[in-house]
């Protein structure tokens, strides 16, 4: 029996040796990153058995000199290095502190890590189409790679990332605000841990797109007799301005082309065609970025040499025809001027028309008439009228 119990302590003791030698000869292991700013990193480890603290050591190069960390780490088996600098490559190594003495040859294998870059600067919008914008910035020492966040209600989404120093962002609409700001980070990654500056920011009311295609211009006020015309020019969407453009209705030649919107010089008896569009400007930039041209607006300050006479059952009144391209005339009658107006003809072909009713009854006499004329031209295979008529008064006798 005493045999028995001295074999059981022996293989006892033997055991214990066996696992103290094998727990000797290990090394720390687990290391990872799991923080960096600009001046400091984090890592951590799996726990050492038997360790009461940990010492953490670096060096710009996994063989050459390793400095302390400025204290020890405890068994919270985590441990914050500070006063490195931004951007750059360490190797760390972590010794376990075991029965009053570090174990030495229980020292981790090297470790790489990385502080993060300083934060980007000069970040800019440098371009845009009708549904993106690209922004752009100066280079961060130690980067490598940018991180690009939409932020909006005080959440980051990280859109995308790159290795160069600008970025397009995709799918927006000119049809409504950005809606968001854009922060970009600059990023040093090693050993799969992505060590990211603090964000450059740019503000969605700061970003322009392209604006979008406006609806065809308006006429706003005519003044036939002296050859002016008012156009309005549809507003949208990250307009800065406009600019609006006339040409003869059978021409390509620009006629006209201003950021205002009066125009002058016109004449009567020519068709015309008007349209306009918007621009932007990107940043700090002056150069125009001008969005599609609207739809065309025809129209004609009325005809020349207008004229008519009247017996006592009709009036006959005609003009001078009207250039810019095949044209046709759309007669009506009033008694007041621009009240009570109503069709006679339409259609009319030729320069002159004898007027013998008004709406469903015959002219009476001793009475003033308006003849107005409205010419309308032929686009494509439609017929367009012009906005502007023409008018004549006279009596019957």
């Amino acid at each position: 029996m005493k045999k028995l119990i001295s074999l059981v302590l022996a293989l006892t003791i033997l055991a214990s040796a066996a696992i103290f030698s094998a727990g000797a000869a290990t090394r720390v292991d687990g290391l990872k990153q799991i923080g960096a700013s600009s001046t400091s990193f984090e890592v951590s480890w799996k726990e050492y058995f038997g360790a009461t603290r940990y010492r953490v050591e670096y060096s710009n190069s996994p063989y050459g000199t390793y400095m302390n960390d400025t204290d020890y780490a405890s068994t919270s088996l985590k441990e914050t290095v500070y006063s490195v600098s931004p951007g750059n490559t360490y190797y760390v190594k972590v010794t376990p502190y075991v029965n009053g003495e570090y174990v030495t040859t229980a020292t981790s294998e090297p470790f790489v890590v990385a502080t993060a870059p300083n934060e980007v600067t000069n970040l800019k919008q440098t371009n845009a189409t009708t549904n993106s914008f690209t922004v752009k910035w100066t280079a961060s020492i130690g980067a490598t790679k940018y991180a690009v966040y939409k932020y909006l209600n005080n959440t980051e989404k990280l859109i995308g990332t790159t290795s160069k120093t600008s970025y397009k962002v995709k799918g927006i609409s000119n049809k409504k605000d950005v809606g968001f700001a854009v922060h970009v980070k600059a990023v040093k990654n090693v050993n799969g841990y992505n060590a990211e500056s603090n964000y450059a920011y740019l503000s969605g009311y700061s970003i322009n797109l392209i604006p979008a295609k406006p609806k065809a211009p308006k006429l706003s006020s005519t003044f036939s007799s002296i050859g002016v015309v008012y156009i309005d020019h549809q507003s949208v969407k990250f307009q800065d301005g406009y600019k609006i453009q006339i040409n003869k209705a059978n021409s390509k030649k620009v006629l006209k082309s201003d950021t205002s919107y009066r125009f002058s010089d016109l004449k009567l008896g020519q068709f015309y065609k008007t349209r306009s569009r918007a621009y932007t400007k990107i940043g700090s930039s002056s150069k125009e970025r001008y969005g599609a041209w609207s739809k065309y607006t025809y129209f004609a300050l009325g005809c020349s040499k207008i004229k008519a006479s009247g017996n006592y059952k009709s009036i006959k009144a005609s003009w001078a025809k009207m250039k810019g391209g095949k044209v046709k005339y759309d007669i009506k009658v009033s008694k007041s001027y621009k009240k009570g107006i109503k069709l006679f003809k339409k259609n009319v072909k030729g320069t002159s028309v004898t007027v013998n009713k008004y709406g469903k009854k015959k002219l009476s006499g001793r009475t003033s008439y308006y003849i107005y004329i409205q010419p309308k031209i032929k686009v494509g295979k439609k017929w367009v009228n012009s906005p502007i008529m023409s008018y004549v008064s006279t009596y019957t006798k």
